[in-house]
């Protein structure tokens, strides 16, 4: 599809109709996924996200990834992520207003943005073992480079900050968000150390009485849905139940 004026490639999985639940009616998660890897690499979560949380679920392959055309860059991202939305509320055939945003690591950072600027067509957001932001985990990447490169928490002089063209500080980001917030913190994280997601939900609850804080002891980065299991789906759906309640007949 094309996209940002791109070909950008994107997955839209319905959920199946029964005399209970619709398409139409059900929420649309807007999921933004991780760094590595693309789309297809997360069709069996999504299967199952569908099933647990009777949804819709739209993925997009950020410019740059798989097979969408470009570079990859936050502005080039931001903007993949707005004309995805953009889409989302053109449909006649789903809820628009049951859009949640839902980003794991990387896709955080992007949901996280894409959340703040559309406070009128984001129900709410999801985050998922997110950093604060590229400056802070650059020092958890390379050690060494932690006395040059860091984020506004950090001591000492970061001289080398100006290198990092796509900052992704997120941690800035979810002070302004509005909607609600869940925040799912994997403790076994060996990517991104799980401090980060309780900083991100401290400084959101500072500003944002909407905010959960959910912790899952054996997740790790990419698999926190799978070792969360029923408690990991059940939170979500709780989550999607109590912000935008279902409609009585």
């Amino acid at each position: 599809m094309k996209m940002s004026g791109l070909d950008l490639r994107m997955a839209y999985v319905f959920m199946p109709g029964s005399s209970s639940f619709s398409p139409k009616g059900s929420p649309t998660i807007l999921f933004f996924q991780e760094n590595a890897g693309n789309i297809a690499h997360r069709l069996e979560m999504v299967h199952i996200m569908i099933q647990q949380l009777r949804c819709n679920v739209f993925m997009l392959s950020y410019r740059g990834y798989g097979a969408s055309d470009g570079y990859p860059s936050q502005h080039g991202i931001i903007k993949d992520a707005q004309a995805a939305l953009d889409h989302l509320i053109q449909r006649t055939d789903i809820e628009t207003s049951k859009i949640f945003v839902f980003g794991r690591s990387l896709g955080g950072a992007v949901g996280a943005v894409l959340t703040k600027n559309n406070p009128d067509n984001v129900s709410a957001l999801i985050l998922e073992n997110t950093f604060t932001s590229i400056l802070d985990m650059a020092g958890v990447l390379l050690p060494f480079l932690k006395w040059f490169i860091g984020g506004s928490g950090s001591k000492g002089l970061k001289l080398l900050n100006f290198l990092v063209r796509s900052p992704w500080n997120t941690i800035d980001v979810v002070s302004e968000i509005r909607q609600p917030i869940l925040f799912l913190s994997g403790l076994q994280d060996e990517m991104v150390p799980p401090s980060h997601m309780s900083k991100l939900y401290a400084k959101a609850a500072a500003h944002n009485n909407h905010c959960l804080f959910v912790e899952f002891p054996t997740g790790m980065h990419m698999n926190t849905w799978l070792e969360g299991g029923d408690h990991y789906w059940m939170t979500i759906q709780r989550f999607l139940q109590q912000t935008v309640p279902e409609k009585s007949e």
